[in-house]
């Protein structure tokens, strides 16, 4: 690989780095905003749901359009959006408005992700050690969704609302840098296909085996945004600070990222279904330890529902990449479907979840999603799955 190559992938994964800290500093106001404006859990809820379904259906068909042109247009706009929209959340006095600035934001987060995650492996151009830099790419982006938190609430705590505000340089900056850094696409990158949209996701749907990944990413995607929105209320319920909330959410996610990174080595080890089984069978046991240490040691359960981080995200680059080998002619597509759409699906058992937070308790959320994961480990590895996996 040539040292632009790596300049570009290094790039790129600072960039998702930025992204995603924009996309995960919201997450502790959430209880903030809720008393703020005086509304449900159900409400808050419901409208996180509808934000990151903006950014899912949005992101396969930004990932279509990236996929047949070669500019870097999408990738540095869509930071810039997430940068100036995100910080501003906060700051809304309404529903109406907190739910426009938070469409804006995710928005977008739909057009920075499909393009960037595609790169990746164009700029790795075939290297055997691709699942080492998506694995960067991925983890470096889940560091960034970590720090998000603890920068967000202490600078709220310490300064105020408004305070969130400062972090829209970081953004600008990055983007900044991202146009000067990434080399401009090569044409061989774009796709030659001349199907539509419509068609190339009727192609997606149609395959069975990519279908099956899909649903693997919804579940990890439903489980993670679960844990990182609900994990807030739990501690607010229990007397934890602000602060503390933050630094809990950081290192949920921070534990998530080190698993991306070290997930190639690990799948070396034990094969890539095996590290999916990993995954998903270990989350619902840390539940259940969770929720008992918790009552009695709070601390302990802290600490069990960080570790629950490293698994839940332990699969994911082997799944992006197993499905852009699936789909090579649309990596931009698969890479927002795999990420955005799934994500955005994944977001909507909120909604649902919220009623059920509210009637029996916030912690059975955790235990409902943990099960689905482990059903979904039981279940939803067939032989098609396992052939893509070995070959990939």
């Amino acid at each position: 690989m040539t040292k632009s190559n790596k300049k570009a992938i290094i790039g790129l994964s600072m960039g998702h780095f930025t992204a995603d800290l924009y996309a995960s500093a919201i997450v502790p106001m959430y209880p903030l905003i809720t008393q703020k404006l005086g509304i449900t859990l159900a409400s808050i809820s419901l409208i996180i749901s509808l934000g990151h379904l903006v950014s899912s259906m949005l992101q396969p068909f930004f990932g279509f359009i990236s996929d047949k042109i070669k500019k870097r247009a999408f990738m540095i706009n869509g930071l810039i959006l997430g940068a100036v929209f995100i910080p501003l959340t906060i700051t809304a006095d309404n529903s109406i408005l907190l739910c426009l600035f938070l469409m804006l934001g995710m928005a977008g987060n739909a057009l920075f992700h499909p393009q960037v995650t595609s790169l990746v492996k164009t700029f790795c151009y075939n290297n055997p050690n691709v699942a080492k830099y998506m694995g960067l790419f991925m983890g470096m982006g889940t560091i960034g969704y970590s720090i998000g938190p603890v920068i967000s609430s202490n600078l709220v705590e310490n300064f105020g609302e408004g305070a969130m505000l400062y972090i829209t340089v970081i953004g600008l900056l990055c983007a900044l840098i991202l146009y000067f850094e990434v080399p401009k696409i090569p044409k061989s990158a774009i796709t030659q296909s001349k199907d539509g949209f419509f068609k190339v996701m009727s192609e997606i749907i149609k395959n069975k085996t990519c279908m099956k990944l899909v649903w693997i990413a919804i579940v990890k995607s439903a489980v993670s945004i679960s844990f990182g929105t609900y994990i807030p209320f739990i501690l607010k319920e229990s007397g934890f600070d602000l602060s503390t909330t933050g630094i809990v959410v950081t290192l949920f996610f921070a534990i998530s990222g080190l698993s991306m990174i070290t997930s190639s080595k690990l799948e070396e080890k034990i094969g890539a279904v095996n590290l999916i089984r990993l995954s998903f069978f270990t989350i619902l046991p840390l539940v259940i330890l969770f929720k008992f240490a918790f009552d009695m040691m709070p601390y302990l359960g802290i600490i069990i529902f960080i570790i629950s981080g490293f698994f839940i995200y332990l699969s994911v680059s082997v799944t992006i990449i197993a499905a852009q080998k699936i789909m090579p002619d649309h990596t931009g597509v698969i890479s927002g479907v795999m990420q955005g759409f799934s994500w955005g699906l994944g977001a909507l058992s909120l909604a649902p979840m919220g009623y059920i937070g509210e009637k029996f308790g916030v912690i059975w959320i955790l235990v409902i999603m943990s099960t689905v994961a482990l059903l979904t480990g039981i279940f939803g590895l067939g032989k098609d799955i396992r052939k893509v996996l070995a070959d990939k």
